[in-house]
């Protein structure tokens, strides 16, 4: 267990300087205080390594850099879980769709899409217009709305179950 007294000298002499070092690393300014709390925290787990260090600054810098790149990996991931998810249920919504490049296949799809995207709540096309037509994150979003950025990412995936759903029917309609 780390001496309290030493670690609240550390945390006060590094705290200030580890947020500059990760708002350069590019994290949102919003996250800025939990990515140094975070790594605070990972320091105090791991304060048994601290008696090794020269340089507590460069060591806690080094624990930030680690969580940033983590959390990039995740984001990544779930960025491109998403997109898959979107791409599948498009798809999935095609199955019998006329054949593609046909005139009357592009209208109907279109057709098709505006019917099933004015059948959202005015807040979920906002949101999916937010998301897709001007490639926006949660963050940004549900600063726009008024909403939590987890609020936005399950506003999105219900969103797209509804869209998906939506289309399969009007294709199905259309067949």
């Amino acid at each position: 267990m780390p001496d309290l007294k030493e670690f609240t000298r550390v945390i006060s002499d590094h705290h200030s300087s580890l947020r500059y070092f990760i708002q350069g690393l590019g994290v949102n300014a919003s996250w800025v205080d939990d990515v140094a709390q975070d790594a605070f925290l990972v320091a105090y787990r791991r304060w048994e390594e601290f008696d090794e260090v020269e340089n507590p600054g460069a060591w806690l810098r080094s624990i930030a850099r680690n969580l940033v790149l983590n959390e990039t990996a995740k984001l990544h991931r779930r960025q491109r879980l998403l997109d898959e998810n979107l791409t599948t249920l498009l798809l999935d919504a095609e199955n019998d769709a006329p054949a593609a490049g046909e005139l009357s296949d592009f209208t109907h799809r279109q057709d098709a899409l505006r019917l099933c995207l004015s059948r959202l709540t005015l807040k979920a096309r906002g949101v999916i217009e937010a998301r897709y037509f001007n490639d926006r994150n949660s963050s940004e979003i549900g600063e726009q709305f008024s909403m939590k950025p987890v609020a936005v990412r399950k506003m999105l995936f219900h969103a797209r179950q509804t869209l998906a759903d939506c289309l399969k029917t009007r294709v199905a309609d259309a067949g």
